[in-house]
């Protein structure tokens, strides 16, 4: 069974679409917001090298000109236009270097509450690797118990109601066979009735009568996509905490100085760690 995964970043942007962090930092490319005063995206790559399952780690949508001082080697692929471009030419790469049997584990840069325990709890939770596709999802009462008033979106299941996270785990294969499919659905991962609209008219009644189940939305993936997918339930308030909006960053820095336990190495200045398992 694989024991390691190498992991994907995604860290690109337009510049001819900002949002309102970008706007309210004056910076363009979010990965480089400043968070502790390290990027957004170096916290992100902190997580996966903390974690010995991650080998190589893949930063899409930047290069060494932007200057970060990564805690852990990366290799760069330049911006290719937009997520989906970026995934797709990531899988591309991945795929002739390795078994594209193998799965790869995909991450955005704007997530930094990210941190190598999640991470390993995630790539665990995925065994046997028997799926394709696994996404990790946060139940609203998880949420909100550590973030009440981050305003994220949830969809109401039998099972109950839940976010998304920032956690995909790939079939490379899979992932470049379906890539269109697969990263239409992480781009609209926050918005419930886009995602609706692509379940069919079955799937829609039954979100209308509460009556949706996990296992509908499985079987719409596998037609969709064309690919066997599980959603990973997550304890994990920060897997569906990434930084969207400026009241979210504000929550983003008050959770880590509540848990100085798991972030005191993330402020300015600690040195980069050095590892003989990444590179």
């Amino acid at each position: 069974m694989q024991e390691t995964f190498d992991a994907i970043v995604l860290a690109g942007y337009d510049p001819d679409k900002p949002d309102p962090l970008t706007a309210e930092f004056d910076q363009p490319h979010k990965a480089l917001i400043p968070l502790l005063e390290r990027p957004l995206v170096w916290h992100v790559v902190k997580a996966l090298g903390d974690s010995p399952r991650i080998g190589r780690i893949l930063v899409v949508g930047m290069s060494a000109a932007d200057g970060v001082d990564f805690p852990y080697p990366v290799d760069y692929l330049a911006n290719q236009g937009g997520m989906l471009s970026n995934a797709a030419e990531a899988y591309r790469v991945l795929s002739v270097q390795q078994d594209p049997a193998r799965h790869a584990l995909l991450v955005m840069s704007d997530a930094p509450l990210l941190t190598g325990a999640i991470i390993d709890w995630f790539l665990d939770a995925c065994r046997p690797l028997a799926k394709d596709v696994y996404w990790g999802i946060v139940e609203q009462a998880v949420m909100e118990e550590a973030f009440p008033t981050s305003r994220r979106t949830y969809l109401r299941l039998v099972e109950g109601r839940f976010c998304s996270g920032d956690l995909y785990l790939g079939r490379i294969s899979a992932a470049l066979q379906a890539h269109g499919p697969i990263q239409t659905m992480i781009e609209h991962r926050k918005n419930v009735f886009q995602q609706m609209l692509r379940l069919g008219p079955n799937v829609i009644l039954r979100f209308i009568l509460r009556r949706l189940r996990l296992a509908d939305l499985l079987a719409v993936a596998q037609r969709l996509v064309g690919a066997s997918g599980a959603p990973v339930i997550m304890p994990f308030a920060a897997v569906g905490m990434d930084v969207d909006k400026p009241h979210q960053y504000r929550q983003v820095l008050d959770y880590m100085a509540a848990h100085p336990e798991e972030y005191a190495d993330r402020a300015w200045p600690s040195e980069p760690q050095a590892s003989s398992s990444h590179g």
